[in-house]
């Protein structure tokens, strides 16, 4: 038996190339061949079947991409343009919005990361190409942005940013000037 499934394998696949004749001998046997024997028919073998992979749908900040975009087209640009580089922030209540530039337009399916101080922030509040951080602490920090496609590779990823926290401690409150006398 398995030996005539091998034989019908080659067959089908030498199909393509050649006539296929089929037919039962005295023993009850069925037989394929592409040359014919007595009491054999022409067996219509239809060509295999194919598939041919499209290119996956095209993700934002955690959030996904609306509207149609070219799909073949890589990404030219991923500026994070704010914060600016050494940019300070003082007093904000721990909030910084972060702003993108990106061409093409984000496709569907790829998603904008944000990494603050290297760790992935989840959860950005935010809209378009505009991200608000959250509870950001005082110090020195890094940020950049990253788009990747939906199995996480990494597509383009945008130049790192360094920018400065203060915020007014409770233990030491920013105190007004004493007004002269």
């Amino acid at each position: 038996m398995r030996i005539s499934l091998i034989a019908i394998g080659v067959l089908l696949a030498a199909s393509a190339f050649a006539t296929t004749y089929k037919w039962v001998d005295k023993n009850g046997v069925t037989h394929y061949s592409d040359t014919p024997a007595p009491g054999a028919v022409v067996v219509d073998l239809q060509s295999a079947q194919t598939f041919e992979a499209t290119t996956p749908a095209a993700t934002t900040g955690g959030r996904t991409a609306t509207g149609p975009a070219a799909e073949q087209a890589a990404y030219t640009k991923l500026d994070l343009w704010r914060p600016e580089n050494e940019e300070t922030f003082q007093n904000t209540g721990g909030e910084v919005t972060a702003r993108l530039r990106i061409e093409p337009d984000l496709r569907r399916a790829h998603t904008i990361w944000l990494y603050l101080d290297g760790k992935r922030v989840d959860g950005l509040a935010g809209a378009g190409d505009s991200f608000t951080l959250r509870d950001v602490v005082r110090g020195t920090h890094t940020l950049v942005a990253v788009v990747t496609d939906p199995s996480g590779k990494q597509l383009i990823s945008s130049q790192t940013v360094t920018f400065y926290m203060h915020q007014a401690s409770v233990q030491s409150p920013i105190r007004p000037r004493p007004t002269p006398h």
